[in-house]
């Protein structure tokens, strides 16, 4: 059963919608890109209150979250009136606030969040948390960070400290990647419940060299400073797939928490991308139960990939238990070169 309650805009009437076209309804997320919801509706004789209240900015609310109808079409034919809907999580609403300031330097993820909250034009409302328990979000050098709207400075966050959002209305929890989601025992098999798989492989982002650079020696302030002023001299790490692909060159990373030279390099190699970006979604037979972030077991015998992959993106149907859920993968470094090496295999690339 699909409870969807409809609040207007301003906050002073909401009602239960009944008697509208379960069967369109679905709920779409993908993972720091959209979360929305979408379905149609005919004015009948049961839902004419609620239909009404139907309209551009108000409230769609299921699963206890709010969205804001962005998109509507409206349609008669006869004496019967439809709208199509499509709502955009609220959390979105962020992209009508803007921090006209800036901020420059070496910074940690909570000292950007602050920033683009406190000051920020509009009564925003929004309430934030960073999970970091092993301390895996690093410092990252920003320059002139602001001057924005939320949204767009929220999205440059995600991207520069590598890590995931989930939305809770608005409350935002931020994870970093390698912390979020769970893995679970339902499998995603070739021949048992998908008959179809698609891989998207591209190399924008490829590097094969990074550099690190560590804490400086105590009284060095110069922006510029020399490979001596720092603790340990400044790590370059090449990855073995430069035999492949030639040396191109990643932004360096700069984290004056590190003091110790091996300890920066095993993070040279885990920022390093030296592999091609892979991503892949499924057609299911049936419906399997997998979360935002979960990692499943991914069994593709004709390409001879056996890994777990995580899922960043869902779109269900909730009205429909037999419509299995259009599932998009991504994977860790580890499984796209495994994944990668599979492909070339069998010739695929």
């Amino acid at each position: 059963m699909i409870d969807i309650i409809i609040q207007n805009y301003e906050k002073t009437k909401k009602e239960l919608l009944v008697d509208f076209n379960k069967d369109s309804f679905f709920e779409n997320w993908q993972e720091n890109e959209t979360w929305e919801v979408s379905f149609n509706v005919t004015k009948t004789d049961l839902n004419s209150t609620a239909f009404d209240l139907v309209d551009y900015e108000s409230s769609v609310i299921f699963n206890g979250q709010e969205f804001i109808i962005k998109q509507m079409t409206t349609s008669a034919e006869g004496q019967f009136v439809s709208k199509s809907v499509t709502a955009t999580h609220i959390f979105y609403t962020v992209q009508d606030g803007f921090q006209y300031n800036t901020i420059s330097g070496t910074r940690a993820i909570n000292e950007l969040l602050t920033h683009v909250f406190n000051g920020a034009t509009g009564d925003m409302g929004f309430q934030w948390e960073v999970v970091n328990p092993l301390g895996k979000i690093g410092r990252v050098e920003q320059e002139n960070f602001g001057n924005a709207n939320c949204l767009k400075l929220i999205e440059e966050i995600m991207s520069d400290y590598d890590v995931v959002m989930i939305p809770d209305n608005k409350r935002m929890t931020f994870y970093s990647r390698s912390d979020f989601g769970n893995q679970i025992q339902e499998q995603i098999r070739y021949k048992y419940n998908t008959d179809s798989v698609k891989f998207d492989i591209d190399t924008y982002a490829l590097k094969t060299q990074i550099r690190g650079f560590g804490k400086k020696k105590e009284g060095i302030n110069t922006e510029n400073p020399k490979d001596s002023d720092y603790v340990f001299t400044p790590i370059t790490y090449t990855s073995p797939e430069s035999e492949k692909w030639g040396i191109r060159i990643q932004d360096p990373v700069e984290d004056e928490r590190y003091t110790v030279a091996g300890n920066m390099t095993e993070r040279l190699k885990q920022d390093l991308q030296d592999y091609p970006s892979i991503s892949g979604s499924v057609t299911l037979k049936w419906r399997i139960t997998p979360k935002k972030g979960d990692y499943v077991p991914f069994i593709y015998e004709p390409l001879n990939i056996r890994t777990y992959i995580q899922v960043v993106g869902l779109k269900t149907y909730p009205a429909l238990p037999n419509k299995p859920p259009e599932i998009t993968l991504s994977n860790t470094k580890k499984t796209m070169t495994s994944i990668l090496a599979s492909l070339a295999k069998k010739g695929v690339i």
